[in-house]
């Protein structure tokens, strides 16, 4: 008898062994939790000019369906329709006054920060829909050249000022506050995440509505 309950003493501590074993087994093989993930993208605004746009994003995971993001993004030229009216009008007085010929181009770039949270329409592993909405805020800073002159862009706006009224003409560069709502999707496979999504933005405290489109692609990796 006393044999047999040795024997069952030790098949019992076996199997729980090998269940221990085959747990930590299956811990080690689980993909471990994604918490976020970070992309580089590039794509193109599309308003009154089109042009090409950098930005660097991170996402947090906070539930199964919600993730916080903020983004960076740089805008090469946010210049717009109103503002390109108004030099070509100074370019028609200026030529009126002196009898030479002028030619002005201008040019806005912007940095904005953008901060919100993605709703994920599907909870798929590698296939991922999404929509948010975020505040934030747009840096910009205007460049007036002319062609035989070059950059012009201190005299023009001390004298003739921002008739579009887009940009404060008593500072540097001026910032304004935005909303921008994002639609896309998320591409997951292992750590190697892409982004690829369509931003539109409107700028407040404009003297004119300002709004604008975004299509960017960005590759990152998930943590």
């Amino acid at each position: 008898m006393r044999a047999f309950r040795s024997f069952l003493l030790v098949q019992c501590v076996a199997l729980m062994t090998a269940g221990v074993a085959l747990g930590q087994q299956a811990q080690l093989s689980a993909p471990a939790p994604e918490r976020g993930y970070m992309t580089a993208a590039a794509g193109a605004s599309f308003g009154d000019q089109r042009a090409p746009t950098f930005a660097i994003e991170f996402g947090e995971r906070i539930n199964r369906r919600v993730q916080a993001y903020a983004t960076f993004t740089y805008f090469d030229n946010l210049f717009n329709d109103s503002a390109r009216s108004d030099l070509i009008q100074l370019e028609t007085l200026l030529s009126g006054l002196t009898g030479a010929s002028w030619e002005f181009q201008g040019r806005d770039r912007g940095l904005a920060f953008s901060g919100g949270a993605k709703y994920l329409l599907s909870e798929g592993r590698s296939v991922r829909p999404y929509i948010g909405a975020a505040p934030g805020v747009l840096n910009v800073r205007r460049t007036i050249t002319e062609r035989d002159l070059g950059d012009v862009s201190d005299p023009v706006i001390a004298v003739f000022g921002a008739p579009d009224g887009f940009i404060d003409t008593r500072k540097l560069s001026t910032f304004k506050p935005m909303a921008e709502f994002i639609a896309g999707v998320g591409l997951a496979s292992g750590r190697t995440y892409v982004d690829v999504g369509y931003r539109f933005r409107k700028v407040f405290r404009s003297r004119e509505p300002f709004t604008f489109s975004q299509f960017n692609a960005g590759i990152g990796m998930r943590f």
